[in-house]
Formats: structure tokens, sequence, C-alpha cells
């Protein structure tokens, strides 16, 4: 969608002119101070070793949110040895990606052996 146009927020369903970002000003500003509460709390050497379950207590930013940060890089999880993030298969805690190595093996292993069967299946309908 090009700037400037109308579209919905995904945060919050509201009617807003598309810029940047693909939230309303009010939502951007309120994931923006999340932020801000969740770095400014992890800057902290003593809260260094928090758990994400920590981190939303202490600044009441949501799980999903702080999960959201973590995925998409605007904080790095490697420099804090205990936040993570649940895979959205089997809920492991992570610190990269949406799925955990097992899992991603695991799918993976499922669609190379689906498309190798209709690979077969195409092969034989074609004698």
């Amino acid at each position: 969608m090009q700037s400037g146009q109308l579209d919905n927020c995904i945060i919050c369903g509201r009617l807003f002119l598309k810029d940047h970002t693909d939230s309303c000003l009010e939502c951007y500003l309120e994931k923006e101070h999340d932020f801000n509460r969740v770095a400014d709390f992890l800057e902290s050497d003593q809260n260094r070793f928090a758990t994400i379950e920590e981190v939303s207590d202490f600044t009441n930013v949501s799980l999903r949110q702080i999960a959201e940060f973590l995925r998409d890089g605007l904080i790095f999880s490697e420099d804090y040895p205990n936040l993570g993030y649940p895979c959205a298969h089997c809920s492991k805690l992570i610190k990269r990606q949406l799925l955990c190595n097992e899992c991603f093996n695991r799918f993976s292993t499922d669609v190379n052996r689906t498309l190798n069967r209709e690979k077969l299946l195409d092969e034989i309908q074609s004698k």
C-alpha cells in the first residue's frame, strides 16, 4: 500500500492515513512508550538476567509485545541470558526466529517429504 492512503490500524482497527507504519499514531506512540519502558528496565545491570515474565511484570508491557520487540530485533536477546520468548509451535523458550530448531527441522522434513511425494505422484501419473 502506498503512503498517504487510508488503512485500518493493525492494532486498534481505527481508520488512519497510512505512512511508514501499519498502525495509527496513537498506537505507534503507545508501542514506542512500551519499548522505552522495557529498554529502560533492561538497561540496569541488576535486571540483565530478568526473564520475559519479570520484565512484563515490572514494566506492565504484555508478554506478546515484549516477544515482538525481541523477534523484530529491537531488543537483542543475546545480551540477556534469560530473556527469550516461546516457540510458536511448542512454546520452548527461544531467542530468535519464530520456531525453535527442533520444530523448524520437523516442519522442514515434513514439507520436503510432502514435496517428494507429490513429485513421485506426478511422475507416476505422467507415465
